[in-house]
């Protein structure tokens, strides 16, 4: 835009006023890639998941056992799923 613009105002052809962008403004406005995107969603995933499994192991008083906390965690999951389809009594 900035080219067409200097072009027509200097009433040249195009491509005569040649803008090429410095690298530091190329870094800064290339966005992320698909490789930061997927780790971004994965660290969070896994962020979330702990979360979880501490929640459950304090609320069952299960201490460092962080084990024991994630198949409760898991078996919960699979509860709430058959419940909510109808499975359960």
């Amino acid at each position: 835009m900035i080219q067409h613009s200097l072009e027509q105002w200097f009433g040249k052809s195009r491509g005569e006023i040649p803008i090429i962008p410095s690298p530091q403004f190329q870094a800064h406005v290339t966005g992320a890639s698909e490789k930061d995107i997927v780790y971004s969603g994965l660290a969070y995933t896994m962020e979330q998941s702990a979360k979880q499994i501490m929640t459950v192991a304090a609320r069952y008083n299960l201490g460092l056992d962080q084990r024991t906390a994630a198949y409760l965690c898991a078996l919960e999951k699979v509860f709430t799923v058959y419940n909510e389809a109808g499975f359960t009594y």
